[in-house]
């Protein structure tokens, strides 16, 4: 599996060139059980349309999200022991769930947003299919069991394999951007481009030298 070091490489490499955006799928799909039954509807179902329009710009120094969190305590449960296969504690920094990123991931895919909605469909579609491959409740599993299910997942999507690819791509996509744009992340990343400083020593020699400057 992917140390913390590989994330961040990805990471890196996803803001560098951007994140591609999800394929367009049919939401039907990410609600079939097991064995092709229709699961349970979607909670968002049609609460929100997108002729309602996303109402005024959001207030920055007091924010809040606006929209209803939809998804389930078991499905934020299960959300939170794959994320920490894919960002566990490490001695030095927390677990990705330490840090709130299941609440990121429910924020995320609640949004109205056509980029969060195509990824509600993707992470929903992706849970289920987990939960079908390890033949019990994604929310039950312990650390080796999500650690061993995460493990195959990852050599499916290494193979190029649908669904499996997708949903891997976008929830380690979500999970990065959650976990690293909170202080915790933001101080492990040593990013200090924001921060206030009584004085500006200039870029960095080692950046200079990369420019050619």
């Amino acid at each position: 599996m992917p140390d913390r070091r590989e994330t961040l490489t990805w990471l890196l490499r996803a803001l560098a060139l951007g994140a591609a955006p999800a394929a367009h799928i049919d939401s039907a799909s990410a609600r079939q059980a097991c064995g092709g039954a229709p699961a349970q509807p979607d909670r968002l179902g049609a609460a929100w349309r997108g002729d309602r329009g996303y109402g005024r710009d959001p207030d920055l120094l007091h924010p809040q999200v606006t929209w209803a969190l939809t998804l389930t305590a078991q499905q934020k449960t299960a959300i939170a022991r794959l994320a920490d296969v894919f960002l566990p504690e490490d001695g030095s920094s927390p677990a990705a769930s330490a840090v709130g990123v299941p609440d990121f991931i429910d924020e995320w895919v609640s949004a109205p947003y056509p980029q969060q909605q195509q990824d509600r469909v993707v992470i929903l579609e992706g849970l289920n299919a987990l939960g079908c491959a390890a033949k019990e409740p994604l929310h039950t599993l312990d650390a080796v069991q999500a650690q061993n299910l995460v493990a195959g997942l990852h050599a499916r999507a290494a193979e190029g394999k649908q669904p499996e690819a997708r949903f891997f791509d976008r929830f380690r996509h979500i999970c990065l951007i959650g976990y690293y744009t909170t202080p915790v992340g933001v101080a492990e990343l040593g990013y200090v481009g924001y921060q206030p400083s009584p004085r500006f020593a200039g870029p960095p020699p080692e950046v200079l030298t990369r420019l050619g400057v």
